[in-house]
């Protein structure tokens, strides 16, 4: 087990997405695992990558170090069960920048007791607190159930070393080095994806039975693209199971790796999931090329649900007008708003002679950019200003952010090079927790506040 409220260090030479110079780069995952009745054991993985970190002179020499500061408030309560700074401090060859590792990698683990909490992550240079990166999740902590079968969250990994292992290190646990891979993304250059989890509770009713754990990976569209399974003995408290699947042959894509046990006498099971990206120039997705003209019924949209479909055109109202958001509000049953989102982005595929539709690919990915960076607390980031603002003219060509100072609230200003030649939008934190509104811009259509700055003024 290890330390609680230590943070380690490593270096780790994978290949890592390409992260935007006014954005601290900056990964994130974690893992729950069994602890006791009333706590979870909870792993916090992150990748952090040094890029554009200002370098400064030590005792030891040219250093880089960022903070990582974490919050993590039990939402009935408001009480802290953790409001910490930690250092994360690397030394830098005197060779230049190219001697900088591309990630440093590290784990924090807490043994954490039942309770639904938000929690707050935020990670900044220390020389230059403007260059940071800020996460918003809710967390539900809930142990598992005595006498009864489960698996633990899925931790996916860049590698896992069941020989010549080294018990020191800070990916060690139950006789195996995992190390973690935060960024949820694998490449044609690493398309391995490695996995672990932990088994708990093997008792059946059957003493002569045993289990049945099945591994199914999905792509993007609900399509099982390898299946495997195998019998997992009952009788014990826990057993590790951990493996590998080869990436290399599928397309680009999100998928969702899910693993099911099973008690095959009742067929009930018990499912864990994990869902990670992968990137693969190489291989073509022959799956899609066989959907272009297949209409609604060979697409996505005709297995969304009701649900799925609200949510989806809450996405796209901004870019929606007004006789669509009319036509959608009327619509009442799954059919109808199935074939409305398939022809709303049928309509804005700027290619349509290709299997992608690349509008709804980019817009898509501007959905996910906006949650990823902008959600807050129970409010997913595409219904924040700054998400409604990325989702419309994506992401800026220039971030300035200015900390809380004695007498104004913090706020930051986005500029668009190329929108009506040059734009800027101002957010602040009115509130002083995090939500940034707009305050202001000198875009056409947009907010405008010339005395905006008296919105975040102390006086």
């Amino acid at each position: 087990m290890k330390k609680l409220f230590s943070l380690f260090i490593v270096l780790m030479a994978i290949s890592t997405l390409s992260f935007a110079q006014n954005e601290l780069g900056f990964e994130f995952d974690y893992a729950k695992f069994n602890y006791d009745s009333s706590s979870v054991y909870l792993e916090f993985y992150y990748g952090l990558n040094p890029k554009n970190l200002q370098v400064f002179t030590s005792n030891n020499g040219q250093m880089i170090e960022a903070i990582v500061h974490i919050e993590m408030k039990d939402a009935a309560t408001n009480e802290f069960f953790i409001k910490k700074d930690w250092k994360v401090q690397d030394l830098v060859s005197d060779t230049g920048n190219d001697s900088v590792p591309k990630l440093l990698s590290g784990v924090l683990s807490f043994v954490v007791p039942k309770a639904k909490y938000s929690l707050l992550v935020k990670v900044w240079d220390s020389k230059n607190p403007n260059f940071s990166k800020t996460i918003d999740e809710t967390l539900l902590i809930d142990p598992v159930k005595p006498n009864k079968f489960s698996i633990s969250d899925i931790e996916l990994a860049n590698n896992i070393k069941k020989e010549n292992v080294d018990p020191n290190s800070i990916f060690y646990k139950n006789t195996l080095e995992v190390m973690a891979n935060p960024a949820m993304l694998y490449t044609n250059s690493s398309p391995v994806m490695f996995y672990y989890a932990e088994l708990y509770n093997l008792i059946l009713a059957d003493a002569s039975s045993n289990f049945t754990l099945q591994k199914i990976l999905y792509n993007s569209s609900g399509t099982p693209i390898y299946r495997n399974s195998k019998n997992v003995k009952q009788g014990r408290e826990s057993v590790v199971e951990y493996g590998v699947v080869n990436l290399s042959k599928y397309p680009t894509d999100s998928y969702n790796f899910v693993l099911s046990l099973i008690d095959p006498a009742t067929n009930q099971a018990f499912v864990s999931s994990k869902r990670f990206y992968f990137y693969n120039p190489n291989v073509k997705d022959t799956s899609k090329m066989s959907k272009i003209n297949s209409g609604i019924l060979g697409s996505e949209f005709s297995l969304l649900t009701k649900d799925e479909c609200d949510k989806m055109f809450l996405q796209v109202k901004y870019i929606a007008n007004d006789g669509e958001i009319s036509q959608y509000k009327s619509l009442d049953s799954l059919k109808a708003k199935q074939e409305f989102l398939y022809n709303f982005w049928r309509n804005r595929d700027s290619d349509p002679s290709t299997p992608q539709n690349e509008f709804k690919e980019e817009y898509m990915k501007r959905v996910a950019y906006a949650n990823k960076n902008f959600t807050f607390m129970l409010k997913e980031g595409f219904l924040t200003d700054r998400g409604r603002v990325a989702l419309i003219y994506g992401e800026p060509d220039q971030r300035d952010f200015y900390p809380s100072e004695s007498d104004v609230k913090p706020y930051e200003v986005w500029f668009y090079n190329d929108i009506e030649g040059g734009v800027n939008f101002i957010f602040g934190d009115i509130t002083g927790f995090g939500n940034y509104e707009l305050l202001h811009s000198t875009k056409r259509g947009e907010v405008k506040d010339e005395n905006w700055i008296k919105r975040i003024s102390g006086n």
